[in-house]
Parts: structure tokens; C-alpha cells; sequence
């Protein structure tokens, strides 16, 4: 029943720190994206009883980056181990975005899987954002970045992630 606790607590941790953001699609409270995370890393076989780090990290990707919560915050409230997986998920500023994906080669496990499962969602919603062709072609090809350098920690992910890819390409 701990582990149970600990992902409410983290849920309940989730909806305050992101607090008010928005999606870029729509009217949907951005905690809706990363319960969305969680769920595509179940889907594929992950639960919070075996993978407890990896989930709670998922549902805290984003919050270094969009959020004023600091690394020691975070370490404190859900352990090192959480703490450090959003790290490696929080782009730094001096670096590009291609440049970071790149770097997701040396990554852990968890970090990998989740970027995969991050991308797959942005993906998915991405139809829901007033986007240019050019921008929607970017970001697929960013997505084969992803795949080349997270692909190998999750076929079923990889699948997934590969199948969306090509039909945002071939759609557009």
C-alpha cells in the first residue's frame, strides 16, 4: 500500500508545482501531459510497483524546466534517484535542442524511456496545436533523434514512436 502513497503524494505534488500552466494545445491544464507520460509507459508494461523511480520521474519531467521547483527540492521531497532522471530531462540553455538529443546516447535507462514516452504524447496531441508544416516536420525529425538514441531501451516504445513519426511525415 506504500507504494500506492507515494504515488498520490506524488500526483498531489505534480498538480500543485505545475499549478496553473497551460497545454500549448488547447484550454488543458499541463499536468494532463505528464499523467499522459505515465500512462504510455503502463501501457508498454512500467508500473509505479516495479518502475516506482521511472514513474515518478515521468510525471515530474517537465517541472525543472517550466516550473521554479529546483533540483534540491526535488531531491529532497522524492529521493536522488527521481531527482537526477528529471535532471537529465531538463534541456540546459547553452546547448541546442538537436544537440541535447544527441546527447540522450549516454543517458539512463529511465531518462530514455521517458523522453520516448514524452515524445510519443507530444506527438499525439501535436494534431490539437495551430502548428506550421515546418515546425511539425522539425519536430517528427527531432523525434528520429529520440529514436536513434533512445530506441534501444524499449522496442515496444521505439514501435510506437516510429509508426507516428511517419505518419506526421507522410501526412504532411
Amino acid at each position: 500500500m506504500r507504494e500506492f502513497e507515494k504515488l498520490w503524494e506524488a500526483i498531489n505534488f505534480a498538480f500543485q508545482k505545475y499549478g496553473s500552466l497551460k497545454r500549448k494545445s488547447a484550454d488543458v491544464p499541463f499536468v494532463v501531459h505528464p499523467i499522459r507520460v505515465v500512462m504510455v509507459l503502463r501501457a508498454v508494461g512500467f508500473s509505479e510497483f516495479k518502475n516506482k523511480d521511472l514513474i515518478l520521474a515521468a510525471l515530474f519531467h517537465d517541472l525543472l524546466e517550466d516550473t521554479d521547483l529546483t533540483f534540491e527540492e526535488l531531491k529532497t521531497e522524492f529521493g536522488t534517484e527521481v531527482a537526477s532522471i528529471v535532471k537529465e530531462l531538463s534541456k540546459p540553455e547553452n546547448i541546442s535542442k538537436e544537440e541535447w538529443l544527441k546527447a540522450f546516447d549516454t543517458s539512463s535507462k529511465e531518462a530514455k524511456l521517458i523522453k520516448m514516452a514524452d515524445r510519443i504524447d507530444n506527438l499525439m496531441d501535436m494534431k490539437s496545436i495551430e502548428w506550421t508544416v515546418e515546425k511539425q516536420k522539425k519536430y517528427a525529425e527531432q523525434g528520429l533523434i529520440i529514436l536513434e538514441t533512445c530506441g534501444r531501451t524499449s522496442p515496444r516504445l521505439a514501435n510506437k514512436l516510429k509508426k507516428l513519426i511517419d505518419k506526421i511525415l507522410n501526412d504532411l
